[in-house]
């Protein structure tokens, strides 16, 4: 082993930092570089093999190849980072690399010095490194669902989620969700201070009980009344991460292009984020819920109303009430008023990484060309929805709009017309197809809009009383998120990027990474 190596130092900045030297690596002996925000090591003997890792897929660098996520070796870990013993010959490089579709790993890889001294150099540079990223979580507040989907929050958060959090020196701040409301009620009254992300493990309503609670403690602190359909609400400070745990787990797949929760919880510990598109629904000067993925009417609100009945089913009771509901076949009569966007979703590219559609909102650089129009569509509707999201999930992988964008300002209307049975399960195909969409369907409208409202139309069928709605009267209801919406009438308006949310988009333009091997 060489006890020799090369440390230069080019002014005070780690990214100027240039560290060279040879390790044993699984018995090999390899040269080891860092430079630039980037690590390689090579084999110095035949065969040769070489690998490159920039420091953005790195999770941290511990001592000692014996380390283990652990609650104790946690707190020797930090103990150690200033002054490592003189036995320690070894450090541990946690990094992440994609696997297959999307789906990022966790791996490690063991380098051993005869010199302490160089362990130590090497150790405190990387952690320095990592710490200059400064919008990566240092300290969270994490909600965990137990009993959304199959009841496996708390399982995903002890086998899963917390190792990853502990081996990335991330404080964690726990609560156990005990019923519903407790999260939005939390954010709404706790002390936020010294949070700097809140991440949640659930489904599509615990995520939405997060950013509704966010929001409106934003909303409260600027004293923004947030029940003016007109109001500009206010960004939070902190950004959100979501951990699939919940039943269909929409929105996790629109983000991390999976559901599965190593890569949603590599992707909090990265740090990159991205803006997300948040939709408000007003009926009669009250804000009735804040929503991210999808709100719909008539056939997904009869199936969330009816399947309330039978949640002893768990998962399964969306199957059988869905069955029902398709049978059953039942319209709605309404009118929908919507501020068209001029791109129209089927003309629209994907949105992908740095989308230039998204960052263009986001700086309010939007083409002169871009006016908006009002449109108004009647008649008897099977299915009326906003897609804020493509709202991809494993049973339909191309979603309601494959072509929204996440953070646009605008949201995807896709109104399905009241027609037969047949056609019915031609859409429900469709949305199950891994190639194909809706778009094209002749009984299937899509618009780009900003804001829309939609009015229930007057029948003999029904009686309303201001928000006092007879469900048995011939209407339904708003699936917003998962939860229901009593009220028929309403407003719904986007909010570009209200959210910063925890992601790293993929880019089907750019090659995916190579994938590390832990050597």
């Amino acid at each position: 082993m060489e006890n020799k190596g090369k440390i230069l130092e080019a002014g005070d900045q780690c990214s100027q930092t240039v560290l060279l030297n040879t390790f044993v690596i699984k018995k090999k002996r390899c040269r080891v570089y860092f430079h630039q925000g980037t690590l390689i090591w090579e084999t110095e003997r035949p065969p040769y093999t070489r690998w490159t890792l920039p420091m953005t897929d790195v999770l941290s660098a511990s001592y000692g190849d014996d380390w283990t996520p652990t609650m104790n070796n946690v707190k020797k870990k930090d103990s150690l980072s200033t002054s490592p013993s003189l036995s320690l010959t070894s450090f541990v490089l946690h990094y992440a690399a994609c696997a297959s579709k999307s789906k990022w790993r966790h791996h490690s890889v063991t380098m051993s010095h005869s010199d302490p001294r160089q362990i130590g150099s090497w150790v405190k540079t990387i952690q320095n490194y990592l710490n200059g990223f400064t919008y990566r979580p240092r300290k969270m507040m994490v909600f965990v669902n137990p009993f959304g989907g199959k009841r496996k929050g708390l399982k995903i958060w002890e086998k899963e989620v917390q190792p990853l959090m502990m081996i990335a020196g991330i404080e964690i701040k726990l609560i156990i969700t005990e019923k519903a409301g407790h999260i939005r009620d939390t954010l709404l009254t706790a002390n936020l201070d010294d949070i700097n992300a809140v991440i949640c493990i659930g489904g599509d309503g615990t995520f939405a009980e997060v950013f509704n609670g966010l929001v409106l403690r934003a909303a409260k602190d600027e004293e923004i009344d947030p029940n003016d359909a007109n109001a500009s609400l206010p960004v939070p400070k902190m950004p959100v991460g979501v951990i699939p745990g919940g039943s269909t787990n929409t929105v996790a797949y629109s983000l991390h292009g999976t559901t599965d929760v190593q890569t949603a919880a590599i992707h909090i510990i990265f740090g990159d984020t991205a803006g997300l598109d948040i939709s408000s629904v007003h009926s009669n000067n009250s804000l009735l819920r804040l929503y991210a993925s999808v709100v719909s009417y008539g056939y997904l609100g009869d199936v969330i109303r009816d399947s309330e009945k039978f949640r002893w089913m768990g998962p399964q009771r969306y199957d059988y009430s869905g069955f029902k509901k398709i049978v059953a076949n039942k319209g709605y009569e309404g009118e929908i008023e919507l501020l068209s966007d001029p791109c129209h979703p089927a003309a629209s590219t994907k949105c992908l990484q740095n989308c230039n559609r998204c960052i263009q909102h986001m700086n309010q650089e939007i083409p002169d060309k871009e006016i908006s129009r009002w449109l108004t569509v009647r008649g008897k509707f099977f299915m009326v929805n906003g897609a804020n999201l493509s709202c991809a999930c494993s049973r339909s992988p191309m979603g309601f709009s494959p072509h929204c964008h996440v953070g646009d300002g605008c949201v995807d209307v896709i109104i399905i017309r009241h027609t037969s049975l047949i056609n019915n399960i031609r859409m429900i195909l469709r949305l199950s197809s891994k190639v194909k969409n809706l778009y094209d369907l002749p009984f299937v409208e899509v618009y780009r809009a900003r804001e829309f409202t939609f009015k229930a139309m007057p029948s003999s069928r029904y009686s309303e009383n201001g928000n006092s709605i007879s469900l048995n009267s011939g209407l339904s209801v708003w699936n917003c998120d998962g939860e229901v919406i009593q009220v028929p009438n309403v407003k719904i308006r986007v909010h570009c990027q209200l959210l910063k949310v925890y992601t790293r988009r993929s880019s089907e333009s750019i090659e995916e990474p190579s994938c590390f091997c832990s050597v």
